[in-house]
């Protein structure tokens, strides 16, 4: 009914327990140094309900959130949409407006059945730390509840990972595989830090693509390094098709907020 705006938009699709607002804001800090014009869709808001549609880190006015909200709500989609359907239609409608260069998208609640799936051709998949989280509605196990994270992998499309649990681990490397999808594990050993003060830690990945490079995050929380090494990796998986500058990356991680 929309005209699917999905399709004309490269997409990062993330989903995860815990680190997904962080991988999200390591990459829009990364892509916005080098000059991409980038949407996020996150939830849920803490104070505004439009904190969930941003472009270039701007929430979407309240202007164009009635627009878009009034237009939505008087389309007959044969279906009784929920709240999260409409907003992510707003999203998908406002990032296309916008033009945007590329998108981060997160899922709502696990992503097997999240309505962000409807996007059938992200760029790339990544899934970030995964545990026992809604298991009402998700599993009672970290490995049921994996199988429901790892819904958002597409055939063919890369899926990078957090590997350090064993048993979300196997779930989401046997779905990539079953899909034929190209999976890059991260684990927290990947990264040697080099130094940590009050001002955050300086860590290199040591891989053959960053070698020795030397990268600082702005946090003094040892988890974001591995949440940084998710979205340094995810870069080095589409270094062809979005390509950014090795300053640019070292910029984009320093100066995430």
């Amino acid at each position: 009914k929309l005209g699917h705006p999905e399709k004309d938009l490269r997409i990062i699709h993330i989903a995860g327990t815990n680190g997904k607002g962080s991988v999200s804001a390591f990459l829009r800090s990364v892509f916005e140094c080098a000059g991409l014009k980038t949407g996020m869709f996150t939830s849920p808001h803490l104070v505004d309900f439009r904190e969930r549609i941003k472009v270039q880190g701007d929430m979407i006015s309240k202007e164009d959130t009635m627009r878009l909200g009034n237009r939505l709500l008087s389309m007959d989609f044969g279906v009784c949409p929920t709240m999260f359907d409409y907003c992510l239609a707003m999203a998908l409608l406002y990032f296309k407006e916008q033009k945007c260069d590329v998108v981060i998208l997160e899922t709502g609640l696990g992503g097997r059945l999240d309505a962000t799936t409807a996007v059938e051709n992200p760029v790339a998949c990544v899934i970030t730390s995964i545990s026992l989280d809604h298991m009402q509605f998700l599993g009672n196990t970290v490995r049921e509840i994996a199988g429901e994270k790892a819904g958002i992998i597409v055939p063919g499309v890369p899926v990078i990972y957090d590997g350090n649990d064993k048993d979300a681990a196997e779930v989401i490397a046997a779905k990539a595989k079953e899909l034929g999808s190209p999976a890059y594990k991260v684990v927290q050993a990947g990264a040697k830090v080099l130094g940590n003060n009050k001002d955050g830690i300086d860590f290199s990945l040591e891989d053959d693509y960053y070698g020795d490079t030397r990268f600082h995050i702005p946090f003094i929380a040892w988890y974001q390094v591995m949440n940084a090494s998710l979205a340094l990796t995810t870069m080095e998986v589409l270094k062809d098709r979005i390509p950014v500058t090795l300053e640019q990356l070292q910029a984009g991680i320093a100066n995430t907020r």
